[in-house]
């Protein structure tokens, strides 16, 4: 009798634990948007004011899209794994010890080909490796790019910003580049 009762209490909390794994798909995942401003003049020159799309789920964050808060640039940004730059990874260009390890490529498509000429002046591609996106934290994203002439990948800049704020999430509707400007509804 014990040991059917543990058997049953054992299948109620796996029962339990499956229910809510299902629950908690990526579907489920809060889609949110922060805008950060420049915390140095390289940045402000580099990027300028950036918004960055992500999805937060409960252990980790994605990173979608990011977008030039005063201008008419976005790109989508795809999770890479960091054998996509060389030998040495994310180590050997920002360091063993950096906590920007969330990596992703620049998308080429719309105006991700104008982000990489203009945060790594000579590269056709590039990649972005972030620490947590966190309104109480500065933001620190390490921009990579890569030798057109085929040596390894290279450190480009370090951009710096600062949390401005958090678009609205209901019924949130950011405008698009070609909408003309990327300004209204930017928090303030």
């Amino acid at each position: 009798m014990k040991g059917s009762l543990s058997l049953r209490m054992l299948s109620a909390l796996l029962g339990a634990l499956t229910i809510a794994a299902l629950a908690w798909t990526p579907v489920s995942a809060a889609v949110r948007v922060f805008s950060y401003d420049p915390a140095d003049a390289l940045t402000r020159r580099v990027a300028g004011d950036l918004t960055f799309e992500f999805k937060q789920r409960l252990i980790f964050t994605t990173v979608l899209r990011i977008r030039s808060t005063e201008g008419q640039a976005s790109a989508d940004l795809k999770p890479v794994d960091e054998q996509a730059l060389g030998r040495g990874g994310l180590s050997r260009l920002i360091g063993a010890n950096a906590p920007e390890r969330d990596l992703y490529a620049v998308e080429p498509g719309a105006e991700g080909a104008d982000l990489v000429r203009a945060f790594c002046p000579g590269s056709t591609r590039a990649w972005l490796a972030f620490g947590r996106l966190s309104e109480t934290q500065p933001l620190r994203v390490q921009v990579i790019g890569d030798d057109p002439k085929g040596g390894p990948t290279r450190l480009c800049e370090t951009l710096a910003f600062t949390f401005h704020g958090e678009w609205a999430s209901s019924g949130l509707r950011l405008p698009s580049a070609s909408s003309g400007s990327l300004v209204p509804g930017y928090p303030n």
